[in-house]
């Protein structure tokens, strides 16, 4: 990931923007990822690891929702 992006998507697990995907999967698992942050700031390297993970296995997403996120 991108620092631009990845710096976007903090700012989208901080609650500080707002980001809906087309895909489901990663519409929840961003919610889950925005509610651990939100409980434990400090974690928010292991979320953003866990996303890049996602994003791995699902290149076609990654591909479509992080050029999106990079648009934000």
């Amino acid at each position: 990931m991108v620092q631009k992006v990845q710096e976007k998507v903090k700012k989208i697990l901080l609650g500080e923007i707002r980001y809906t995907s087309s895909n489901l999967a990663f519409n929840i698992l961003i919610s889950k990822m925005q509610k651990k942050v939100k409980a434990d700031p400090a974690c928010m390297d292991a979320c953003l690891s866990e996303l890049d993970e996602f994003l791995t296995k699902y290149p076609i997403v990654a591909k479509v929702d992080l050029a999106n996120i990079a648009v934000l």
